[in-house]
């Protein structure tokens, strides 16, 4: 575990950072009085940990059933939280992993209840719309689930299917209608309609073992990051089809798009995260020091946050585009949000 003093001095520097922004003493005291807090999936400890971003303490901790539960997503009051429980270390292997969702109540900090998902297995890739309706990958039959209402659920409410092979994580446009599945060993990218069953998949080829995905503010444009032909190419959403296509440093593992059309990609095997503009021209590189898994923003913040192998999030300045410091954490921590306090 790093040294106490690391977790304060990236703290301190932390909230330093989220007054830079802001002008005029009544509004800077608002601010310093409110405590964010990053909420982050232990994979190792089966657990989702809750950490007060003003001082670096583990403030919450609900244990959740069954092996490796992995992607989570927040609603939009900040209520519930929906983990899927994947049930596998990593996408390579074996076995049939897990068939629920774990529905967490964020102000009691404890597991709310499970949605039962059988047949379907090995539930990775999770996102709500603007509705809170809840999306879900099944990586072992390559299909959607959707839950109308999943405050309510205790089973899906739709299945549909992806078109591709061993579908791991994808992306989702603001109202629910449109997904873009990054399919591995298919080599395939797929966009799905939901809530359109009728409508085949269609089908794009944008590298080798693709996993990492983003859309652009806009929606126009959605970024894929293939691992093994080391590339990033942009894919025009409406006619999905390629439009452009760059080198990247080889294994990138997750792609995060800013509200400026800024990216960020996380280089699993270099160990650091490359910042892009929206021209996809590189403007720089962060070492991190250990191997990122996930990426998160802060909401109102130029801060980003990289979990790390080595059981550590670093904490990214992406102004001064360094790693400011480490936060301890858990086994395994992974898929991060940001609460404001």
């Amino acid at each position: 575990m790093p040294p106490a003093i690391d977790r304060r001095a990236c703290l301190s520097g932390l909230a330093a950072l989220a007054l830079a922004p802001l002008a005029g003493p009544a509004r800077a005291q608002g601010v310093a009085g409110r405590s964010d807090t990053l909420l982050v999936m232990e994979k190792g400890d089966r657990s989702l940990s809750f950490y007060e971003l003003a001082s670096g303490r583990r403030t919450g901790r609900v244990e959740l059933p069954g092996e490796y539960p992995h992607e989570f997503a927040v609603d939009r009051a900040g209520a519930r939280a929906y983990a899927a429980l994947y049930g596998a270390k990593s996408s390579t292997t074996p076995g049939p992993g897990g068939d629920a969702v774990c529905v967490v109540d964020l102000a009691a900090r404890s597991l709310a209840r499970t949605i039962a998902c059988a047949p379907f297995r090995r539930l990775h890739g999770l996102r709500l719309d603007a509705k809170d309706r809840l999306i879900v990958l099944s990586e072992d039959r390559d299909v959607l689930l959707g839950f109308d209402t999943p405050e309510t659920a205790e089973r899906p409410d739709r299945a549909v299917a992806t078109g591709g092979i061993k579908g791991h994580l994808f992306s989702l446009s603001r109202d629910g209608e449109t997904a873009y599945v990054a399919n591995i060993l298919s080599n395939t990218v797929s966009r799905v309609r939901p809530f359109a069953p009728a409508e085949a998949p269609r089908i794009a080829a944008t590298g080798l073992w693709p996993e990492g995905t983003a859309l652009s503010p806009d929606e126009a444009t959605l970024y894929v990051a293939s691992r093994r032909s080391a590339t990033l190419a942009a894919l025009a959403t409406e006619a999905m089809t390629p439009t452009r296509t760059v080198p990247t440093r080889g294994d990138v593992v997750r792609v995060d798009c800013g509200k400026e059309g800024d990216l960020i990609l996380a280089n699993y095997a270099e160990k650091s995260l490359s910042l892009l503009d929206p021209a996809l021209k590189e403007m720089a590189v962060v070492p991190l020091g250990g191997a990122p898994v996930a990426l998160a923003r802060h909401p109102s913040s130029p801060l980003a946050f990289a979990a790390l192998e080595d059981d550590r999030i670093a904490v990214v300045d992406l102004e001064g585009r360094r790693v400011q410091g480490h936060l301890a954490t858990g086994r395994e921590p992974d898929v991060m949000v940001v609460l404001p306090g």
